[in-house]
């Protein structure tokens, strides 16, 4: 009974603790090739390729391949799509994660064309502070950027690396609490079903 209660103890505590994150993406724009890994302490346990993709039903796409496995995520704000950025990051999971440091590197430049290369970068860095502006502020996160000109190539990459909170015990709790407000919400629609 000692050894089961020490066990239900440390399990508790390991689900509760905050297990930190690495991510490191990295996209060459220009080449339409990139790769995304995933680091639980220090030791990567995924790593997929990326690309760009428009498919027939007009979507831009992401598409992250590993292995033979092909996933999709949608480049748009609809939150009726499943796929899409906007339903993901109103996912219990993702809503959870708490975003600690990010530091983003971005490399552009054209051959021959200053005036390109310099447009380029500082329309990146304007998407770049307002895609981060709602993160620094619902997190207390560290951002570091940097925009390098290169003149005497193509070239147009981005590379992120990121560190992330996760507990375990927070993201059951969410989902769980999820569960039991669509539950309602369903009970809710019934009962106003009924009443007309």
């Amino acid at each position: 009974m000692l050894v089961f209660l020490c066990i239900c103890i440390l399990l508790l505590n390991l689900a509760a603790a905050y297990i930190r994150v690495g991510v490191n993406f990295y996209l060459d724009l220009f080449g339409n090739d990139g790769f995304i890994k995933v680091y639980v302490f220090g030791i990567r346990i995924f790593k997929a390729a990326v690309h760009f993709e428009h498919d027939e039903q007009k979507h831009n796409n992401l598409v992250i391949e590993h292995g033979k496995k092909q996933d999709k995520i949608h480049l748009n704000n609809d939150p009726k799509d499943k796929k899409s950025i906007a339903a993901m990051i109103r996912k219990p999971a993702l809503s959870n994660m708490l975003v600690e440091k990010v530091s983003a590197h971005f490399t552009a430049g054209r051959v021959n064309d200053a005036f390109f290369t310099v447009a380029l970068l500082q329309a990146m860095r304007v998407v770049f502070y307002g895609a981060f502006a709602p993160v620094k502020c619902r997190y207390s996160v560290q951002i570091t950027e940097s925009f390098t000109p290169v003149y005497n190539r193509d070239v147009w990459r981005t590379d992120f690396i990121g560190i992330i909170g996760i507990s375990i015990a927070d993201i059951i709790v969410s989902y769980i609490g999820s569960f039991f407000r669509k539950t309602q919400n369903a009970i809710e629609c019934k009962k106003q079903e009924v009443a007309q």
